[in-house]
């Protein structure tokens, strides 16, 4: 049993940690997505609309997804467009989230922050796979 669980830590691509904490980062889009998909916040559907909301839950699911089955293998030419999806899934939720009634400002500042820190972690991620298919040293 160990041996078949090292041998596929060893199938991860390196460096490992740093792919699993993607795969992760993926796996919780995708079920924010599903969450949004099957309840939607009603604040922001109130905001977007119901259409908006349908696609920024697609945005969510496809990118979670796509991300979470690409990047374990460094599958980078298809992480590439799940990474695009999760931004502008994330820049999506930026806007609904700036454009509802303001309630007490600190709380606003704090979630566009958060919501800045995502499309940048993103956007680290998309730095570092938009030049290769694959790993080019494998």
């Amino acid at each position: 049993m160990k041996q078949y669980l090292v041998g596929l830590w060893m199938m991860i691509h390196e460096p490992r940690y740093l792919s699993v904490i993607y795969c992760a980062a993926y796996f919780m889009m995708a079920i924010a997505g599903t969450a949004v998909l099957l309840d939607p916040p009603r604040s922001i559907q109130s905001g977007l609309g119901a259409g908006l909301v349908a696609v920024w839950a697609g945005l969510l699911i496809f990118g979670g997804v796509l991300g979470t089955l690409t990047t374990l293998p460094g599958i980078w030419w298809l992480e590439r467009p799940a990474t695009i999806a999760c931004m502008l899934a994330i820049a999506v939720y930026g806007v609904a989230v700036f454009s509802l009634p303001l309630v007490q400002v600190s709380s606003r500042v704090v979630s566009i922050c958060f919501i800045i820190f995502a499309l940048l972690a993103f956007a680290v991620r998309l730095v570092k796979i938009k030049h290769f298919a694959y790993d080019p040293e494998k």
